[in-house]
């Protein structure tokens, strides 16, 4: 029986970029394309679309909204934001609500879109598939989530104790020796990290976390202000949350409960796990010190199993 071409759903306010962009996926996929956003939606609610590809400055609306509302409509397609402009609002957007895949760059690179949307295409076809439970032993199960806060201020490990009290074990680390040795030691359920601890940026440990773990999930609260950075650790590290300091205490709470049910969803359900791979980490000195820390990792869950 022959397979059907993946949906892709490609949304922007100009017809020049959508023409440009269905170039490069005349084969292979079955293009739908709009430069109404409520069109996307309708499309999203009748049609099982693989991939959605969005810009974000749109005049009807905004590309993090519209797939805010993508994700509600349809969880398994895979979600992408397309802009050229460094706007932090929308990347923190695109993070907290549209839980992007992927945020990628005009002017795009026609090799590294088409990458990007075959692997969220081959991700989404597996979402799509009725997702079966794992029963977690019980001796897991009972197990408390383990919260490792990666911050040089105190107060926001403070903060998670008053969060969570005694539903789980929390661990704050002040410098990235510490961070590191705790991940070690034991998976960790949620991390919430600046991402500076003292001098030191901490980005290389929270882009290698998902390769070590895929259902641990990443909180970074900062004041730290770089888009670049930010859509680096979109890409690279999947994280899950961005919310800027000084962050209410309601707001991180939310955000903290759904981190811990989000977690206990991949861990029943391993086939979702797919949607946390990362890009590569693309800068030589993160590489060098990714590739440290996977060795001291390595070396210290030897010494603890043997």
């Amino acid at each position: 029986m022959k397979k059907n071409n993946p949906t892709l759903l490609l949304i922007d306010d100009e017809e020049r970029i959508l023409r440009s962009m269905r170039m490069l996926f005349f084969s292979g996929y079955n293009v739908r394309m709009t430069t109404d956003p409520h069109e996307a939606l309708k499309i999203l609610r009748e049609e099982r679309v693989h991939v959605i590809v969005s810009d974000q400055r749109m005049p009807l609306m905004q590309g993090s909204e519209l797939l805010r509302l993508a994700r509600e409509t349809s969880p398994a397609t895979m979600r992408i934001l397309l802009t050229g402009y460094s706007d932090l609002e929308a990347s923190i957007a695109s993070v907290n609500e549209g839980e992007v895949f992927r945020y990628l760059t005009k002017p795009w690179d026609a090799a590294e879109v088409k990458k990007v949307v075959a692997e969220a295409a081959a991700i989404a076809e597996s979402s799509f598939e009725p997702q079966s439970h794992i029963a977690i032993p019980a001796d897991i199960a009972n197990i408390k989530p383990r919260v490792l806060v990666m911050d040089h201020d105190e107060l926001t490990a403070k903060t998670v104790h008053e969060i969570l009290g005694d539903r789980c074990e929390i661990i704050w680390a002040a410098d990235a020796q510490h961070a590191m040795e705790e991940l070690a030691k034991q998976d960790v359920s949620v991390v919430v990290s600046d991402i500076m601890l003292g001098e030191t940026n901490v980005s290389y440990i929270l882009k290698t976390i998902k390769q070590l773990n895929p259902q641990t999930q990443c909180i970074v609260l900062t004041s730290f202000s770089d888009t670049s950075r930010l859509i680096e650790l979109i890409n690279q590290a999947q994280i899950t949350r961005f919310l800027p300091k000084p962050v209410g205490k309601n707001n991180f709470a939310r955000n903290l409960e759904s981190m811990l049910e989000r977690f206990n969803v991949l861990r029943s359900k391993p086939a979702l796990q797919n949607r946390q791979s990362v890009a590569p980490i693309i800068d030589p000195q993160e590489k060098i010190l990714a590739g440290n820390f996977l060795g001291l990792f390595g070396r210290l869950r030897a010494k603890i199993n043997a």
